[in-house]
């Protein structure tokens, strides 16, 4: 996420203007989340593909296999990567807005708001975590984020049930989606543009917390890289926030977390 160009709202949530895939491409573009696939894993996944979004999140994919998955020539490759997407056209900057994502797997369906979420809040506590992290882990997404200058992934929040926010929901998803696609995963992606964001803020400005389903290492990421940012001089606002996906918690499945099986299921 890089930056919008407006004041800070003083709510737990901001609209940006995100890096979206050009339509074209996006069902070559879409992948799976970084963690889920190890390096040779992604490697095959990518194989063919120049527009998969792996060459940017797991860049390693375009260097020789000798070469360290936390080299710094994989986080140099991602920025490269992520100029040429942008460069090439497969990723094209919209306006700023929010957003609101839908996933559908098999008879399952949650629906979430896509925005900026407070660093200020993950820091005191506001955003709530349940788990530890691994140092490696943290220090990974700390520089991949710093050196492409952007968050690459939304991490995964819930929300407590809202009726307010369900009907926003749904009057926005009544309309046509920018996207609609289906996944190598069988797993249905649908992805809308909301500009309304007065209304967005006050009803999760309203809410007593956030908490964090998945993605802790890229939360604690997120606050690492301000401060070094900051350390820098670098005060601009966007380093303030970082990219999530927010669904309602009577609409999420937890599923088990097993290392050992199948990535598809991690």
């Amino acid at each position: 996420m890089r930056d919008y160009n407006i004041k800070a709202a003083m709510s737990k949530i901001i609209p940006f203007k995100a890096l979206l895939p050009n339509p074209k491409y996006v069902a070559s573009i879409i992948c799976p989340p970084y963690d889920v696939l190890t390096s040779s894993e992604a490697r095959a996944l990518a194989k063919g593909n120049p527009y998969s979004y792996l060459h940017i999140t797991k860049a390693e994919i375009d260097l020789p296999e000798s070469v360290d998955q936390y080299d710094k020539a994989v986080y140099d490759k991602a920025l490269a990567n992520l100029q040429m997407f942008q460069e090439m056209g497969y990723l094209v900057r919209d306006e700023l807005n929010f957003y609101i994502y839908r996933q559908i797997t098999g008879d399952h369906s949650q629906t979430g708001i896509v925005c900026g979420a407070s660093v200020d809040e993950y820091e005191n506590g506001k955003i709530k975590q349940h788990e530890k992290v691994r140092e490696e882990k943290v220090v990974d997404r700390t520089r991949h984020a710093d050196v492409i200058g952007a968050h690459s992934e939304p991490v995964f929040f819930v929300h407590k049930k809202n009726e307010a926010i369900n009907k926003l929901v749904a009057e926005e998803t009544s309309k046509k989606p920018l996207y609609d696609v289906t996944d190598a995963a069988n797993v249905r992606h649908i992805f809308w543009r909301t500009n309304r964001i007065a209304e967005i803020q006050k009803l999760f400005g309203a809410l007593d917390a956030l908490y964090i389903a998945d993605g802790h290492h890229r939360s604690f990421a997120s606050s690492k890289v301000r401060k070094l940012r900051r350390e820098r001089g670098d005060n601009r606002d966007s380093c303030n926030y970082f990219p999530v996906v927010i669904f309602p918690e009577d609409e999420v499945r937890v599923y088990q977390y097993d290392w050992s099986g199948d990535p598809a299921k991690r």
